[in-house]
C-alpha cells in the first residue's frame, strides 16, 4: 500500500511539472523600455490569489507602453512556401490625431476626404526592425496593413481608403528597418488602442499614450 501511495505521488509530481512547462509564448517576447533597459516579459503573481495567472505585456489587457519595443516572431516564405523564423522589432515613435493629423494628410492629398462625423484621423508613427532570420535571401513584407486600431470598447475600427503620407511599408531582408505611418480614423477622444498582427497569431497591442 505504501508502495502504491509512493507511485501516485510521483505522478502527481510530474503532472504539476508538465503543467507548469505549457507557457503561452507571447509571454516570452521581449520587451525593451523607452529609457532603454532591457527585461524578459514574465508573469505578474497576485499575491492574494491562490491561482497564479500569467499577466503578458502586449495583450490588450496590459497594452505594451508607448515608446517601449517589442520583439514579435515572423514567418519568410520562399518561392516554394518554405517558412524561415524572424524577428521584428516594433516600436510606436509618434501619435497625431484631430485636426492636425487632417491638416498633413489633406495636404499629403487634397482627394483624401475629411473624416466622418464623429470621428477624427489619427497618424500613428511606427519603427520596425528585422533583427534576426534564418534567410538572407527572402524577405520579409512589412505593412500598415499588419495594423489595426482598437476602440475602448473592444471593436476593431474600419480601414479607410486615405493616400497616407510617409506610409508604414517596405520589404526588409535581414538587418532592414522600415519607418512611417500608419492612418486611420477612430471615434473623436477615444481611448483607442493599436494592435500588429504578426505570425505568431495573437496580436500584440500598443497604448498610444
Amino acid at each position: 500500500m505504501k508502495k502504491l501511495f509512493y507511485v501516485l505521488g510521483i505522478a502527481m509530481i510530474l503532472l504539476v511539472a508538465a503543467g507548469c512547462g505549457d507557457i503561452d509564448e507571447k509571454n516570452d517576447r521581449e520587451v525593451s523600455s523607452a529609457q532603454g533597459a532591457s527585461k524578459e516579459v514574465s508573469e505578474e503573481v497576485e499575491e492574494e490569489e491562490v491561482e497564479e495567472k500569467e499577466k503578458a505585456v502586449g495583450v490588450r489587457s496590459n497594452p505594451l507602453p508607448f515608446g517601449d519595443t517589442i520583439t514579435v516572431k515572423e514567418n519568410i516564405y520562399d518561392d516554394s512556401f518554405n517558412a524561415y523564423d524572424s524577428s521584428f522589432d516594433i516600436t510606436l515613435l509618434e501619435v497625431i490625431r484631430g485636426e492636425e493629423a487632417w491638416k498633413v494628410i489633406e495636404e499629403e492629398n487634397p482627394y483624401n476626404e475629411p473624416a466622418e462625423e464623429g470621428y477624427e484621423y489619427v497618424l500613428v508613427k511606427a519603427k520596425g526592425v528585422l533583427t534576426e532570420s534564418e534567410t538572407e535571401d527572402d524577405f520579409l513584407w512589412a505593412s500598415s496593413m499588419n495594423f489595426d486600431f482598437v476602440s475602448s470598447g473592444g471593436e476593431v475600427y474600419d480601414s479607410v481608403s486615405v493616400v497616407t503620407p510617409k506610409e508604414f511599408e517596405k520589404e526588409l531582408y535581414n538587418g532592414g528597418t522600415v519607418e512611417g505611418y500608419i492612418s486611420g480614423q477612430v471615434k473623436t477622444g477615444d481611448d483607442f488602442k493599436v494592435s500588429y498582427n504578426s505570425s505568431e497569431g495573437s496580436p500584440v497591442f500598443f497604448n498610444v499614450e
